[in-house]
């Protein structure tokens, strides 16, 4: 962005008093200019954001078929990834994954208590959630 698109040194030297006039002209150039250079910029974020997607996408899908018994259990999963990554900032997303894989995989044994009448509790599984 080139500051001169917007006030050239001639006419910044030429100002003795900005009038409302002159102030919304300048105003003007430089709101255009940073819409353009907004504008500009959109490409390349929706590619990289495009490409951001798909890689998780890719770690999703290796993630499940390298732990295809944590497929019926995603919200235990999701829980387990976020304690991971609250726990350790600044962690790669693939060591949090191998990560909230063991933890998941600890609690999940766990939420198969049944009552006497053959029934989960409920409460049983919110309680292990909470561990996590």
């Amino acid at each position: 962005m080139d500051i001169d698109q917007v006030i050239t040194k001639e006419e910044y030297n030429s100002v003795r008093e900005l009038g409302y006039d002159q102030f919304s002209t300048y105003l003007t150039r430089l709101v255009k200019l940073c819409v353009e250079e907004a504008l500009k910029a959109i490409p390349q974020v929706a590619t990289h954001m495009a490409a951001h997607a798909a890689y998780m996408k890719k770690l999703n899908n290796d993630f499940y078929k390298a732990n295809k018994d944590l497929v019926n259990h995603k919200r235990v999963v999701a829980e387990a990834i976020v304690k991971v990554e609250s726990e350790n900032p600044g962690m790669s997303y693939t060591d949090i994954l191998d990560k909230a894989a063991v933890k998941a995989k600890e609690i999940i044994p766990n939420l198969n208590i049944k009552t006497e009448d053959g029934r989960r509790k409920l409460s049983l599984f919110d309680d292990k959630l909470g561990d996590l």
